[in-house]
């Protein structure tokens, strides 16, 4: 975990030397996807995902053995800026790696971040981003649009002359997210959010000839025990449509938890998810996060 180890000290280190001048908040509510920063105020996140399956979904939807382990990690650096009070810019930088083994092989393999014909790490998307709330009387309602562009070549591992032959890593692409956040406080304890998105991948040295459209949707149930730590479930239905609408779907639920470590500066982030459901072909894994949240 070389690459997380490095990005965590150098954002401490700006945590010291800007964070201590700034106003705490100390309730976690007020730090909810759809609310964007005042302007002036900065944030950066680190979201770390690690997904690992052995077993698929088959053609009647049962789980069927894949003979392996595959394992994904991401890396998500996301910076954001206030511009305004209804407009925030910023950056993203996804870094991702792949390690297939045996099975009884553990997932962790993949943090060795070497490249070789069973693993490869490379930076997948970088690029800009904007979220905006239009609506003055609906600051709990948001729209983000990103940007990804990949730093790396053959990611799909087309090429059997590559250090890697036939080691997908990611589809080969230019990737544009639109994403609409809401959230609603049902009472003083419990708060639903709900998500929309719309990937659209622009191919580029791909398998896949044509360009192809993504729409996640999931929901998020969160209870607050205090002001400083939730708990939350979430699902998640993924459709993609490629080649005919709804060509294939995957589900995922999971259990997570925030916590504010410094009020108002720092948050931590715990979940785990378990793919319960999809289309042929859709792998049957699970992921374990971690994240790391700055605010200024």
């Amino acid at each position: 975990m070389r690459i997380t180890i490095a990005t965590f000290i150098l954002s401490m280190f700006a945590l010291c030397v800007f964070g201590q001048t700034e106003k705490k908040e100390k309730n976690l509510q007020k730090y909810t996807p759809s609310v964007l920063l005042s302007k002036g105020n900065w944030e950066f996140k680190i979201f770390n995902n690690l997904y690992t399956q052995t077993k698929s979904f088959g053609a009647n939807g049962k789980k069927v053995d894949n003979g392996r382990r595959d394992s994904y990690y991401t890396m998500i650096n996301q910076f954001s800026y206030g511009l305004s009070p209804n407009v925030n810019i910023g950056l993203d930088l996804w870094v991702k790696s792949v390690k297939t083994s045996p099975m009884g092989g553990s997932a962790f393999e993949v943090f060795q971040f070497q490249n070789s014909e069973e693993s490869r790490t490379a930076i997948s998307g970088f690029g800009p981003k904007i979220k905006i709330a239009p609506f003055k009387k609906q600051p709990y309602f948001s729209l983000q649009s990103t940007f990804l562009i990949p730093l790396a070549k053959d990611l799909e591992g087309r090429s059997p002359d590559s250090e890697h032959p036939y080691l997908f890593l990611e589809w080969d692409r230019y990737l544009w997210m639109n994403q609409f956040f809401y959230d609603r406080q049902l009472n003083d304890k419990f708060q639903i959010f709900l998500q929309l998105s719309v990937w659209y991948s622009i191919v580029r040295e791909s398998s896949r000839e044509n360009n192809f459209l993504e729409t996640p949707m999931s929901v998020f149930f969160t209870w607050f025990p205090n002001t400083r730590f939730s708990l939350y479930f979430m699902t998640e239905y993924w459709a993609k449509h490629h080649q005919e609408a709804f060509f294939a779907y995957f589900v995922q639920s999971g259990l997570g938890g925030k916590y504010q470590l410094i009020p108002g500066l720092l948050e931590l982030e715990l979940l785990y998810t378990n793919f319960w459901a999809g289309s042929e072909g859709e792998g049957a894994g699970q992921t374990y996060n971690f994240g790391i949240r700055f605010i200024h």
